[in-house]
């Protein structure tokens, strides 16, 4: 009987356990919305964008480029906030000392973890929930204020949804229209948010009712939807152009698309592997956590409406001379060599000999200089080395020639 008793004590004491991931169910038989294209969902066109496109179309882009140019430290600090629920925080948790410690950040950036676990779509929309008081605590406690806040990353679902599609899409876009207008409210120096989708969700298949597929998947639609909302210019609630009236909405894009077919690789290659989830099948677990950090670390170093504020840029005291064409360099981003080509032919006057080549680091710093004497055809590699022959970290460096001519150059994991 004692035995008994002490048994059914430490079972009331031990944390919940779900039950494990169905690591079965590998595929579910859905396109990713990048690889979907002009192809069809139930009659819905695939692409991240209008058109079956995942490239932000251009006068999009080209905004999104000049809000991202203009953003600067607000009382010395440009701070960056997550919104979302608990894959959201497991996420961005992850994220943070990624960003934090990345050796190219801008040093006036701060990334806070914003989001909280059971905050669903439907109560994020709410201004007036709990939730948005959470998050004014967590800024104080990482020293920021809401004047300070202007970029966020939303990654939201609808706890246990039950509708069909499209109307779950259409209800989660509905609830996502009412979270950015919120982020506009609370944070009145936000420019951008990026929104992302879930991730995959098929190991959940007869484990957990907490947003299985194929709601992971048709998240992926509210987000569309909501974009192509605003770049349609149509709704005043997500207007971000002041010269449109007033500005309710930040501009909207994708962040990073993290939905993929399971064990089923997309055109790049992503694939979900059971252990990248914890035991629901839902969340993430920490390898899958770091999955989503480094995507996201990834987009904020190579994206061109992210790059300008979260890269630490160059100081006055090393020139950022406008590009030609001269010089090219590619790949770029890179991760273990790049090739640089520029003009033979190009010479600065007064300058003899063949153009020097040369690696520079944010700070204006010579990192290695690249013999290009030898080269005839005006083409030379570096292989992420230093002058001592060290490789360098990630971060943005510049290529310099002679010539004066310049590039920002990305160099990655």
């Amino acid at each position: 009987m004692h035995r008994q008793l002490l048994c059914t004590a430490l079972l009331l004491c031990l944390p919940h356990v779900s039950p494990a991931a169905n690591c079965s169910v590998t595929s579910v038989g859905f396109t990713p919305l990048m690889d979907l294209g002009t192809g069809t969902y139930h009659g819905y066109e695939g692409g991240l964008y209008p058109g079956g496109g995942n490239a932000r179309p251009p006068s999009h882009d080209a905004a999104g480029r000049a809000l991202a140019a203009a953003i600067a430290p607000i009382d010395g600090k440009i701070v960056f906030i997550s919104i979302g629920m608990s894959n959201t925080t497991q996420e961005f948790r992850t994220f943070v000392p990624l960003a934090m410690n990345y050796a190219g950040r801008n040093p006036q950036l701060l990334v806070v973890d914003c989001a909280e676990g059971g905050q669903d779509a439907a109560i994020v929309a709410n201004p007036n929930s709990a939730y948005w008081g959470d998050v004014m605590a967590r800024l104080a406690t990482a020293g920021a204020t809401p004047a300070q806040v202007q970029v966020a990353w939303v990654k939201e679902a609808v706890a246990r949804p039950t509708l069909t599609f499209p109307d779950d899409a259409l209800q989660l876009e509905s609830y996502l229209r009412a979270i950015v207008m919120n982020l506009k409210d609370k944070f009145p120096n936000i420019v951008i948010a990026f929104i992302s989708s879930r991730i995959y969700a098929g190991y959940a298949t007869g484990v957990s009712d907490l947003n299985p597929e194929p709601y992971a998947y048709q998240s992926g639609f509210a987000v569309k939807w909501l974009v192509a909302r605003q770049i349609a210019g149509t709704d005043p609630g997500l207007n971000y152009d002041p010269g449109r009236g007033a500005v309710e909405s930040p501009w909207l894009a994708w962040g990073p698309y993290l939905w993929a077919d399971g064990l089923v690789p997309r055109s790049d290659g992503l694939i979900w592997q059971c252990s990248d989830l914890n035991t629901d099948g839902t969340h993430p677990s920490a390898q899958g956590q770091a999955k989503v950090a480094n995507m996201l670390l990834e987009f904020c170093t190579t994206d061109a409406t992210a790059t300008p504020w979260f890269l630490a840029q160059p100081t006055a005291a090393f020139p950022t001379a406008t590009l030609g064409s001269r010089l090219r360099v590619w790949p770029n981003p890179m991760r273990d060599w790049t090739s640089i080509q520029w003009d033979p032919g190009t010479r600065t006057a007064g300058v003899s000999g063949a153009p020097r080549v040369a690696i520079y680091d944010p700070a204006g710093r010579l990192v290695r200089v690249l013999d290009s004497s030898a080269s005839d055809a005006g083409v030379v590699e570096w292989d992420r080395t230093d002058a001592g022959g060290r490789r360098v970290g990630q971060g943005v460096y510049w290529v310099r020639a002679r010539s004066g001519e310049s590039k920002k150059l990305t160099v990655i994991r």
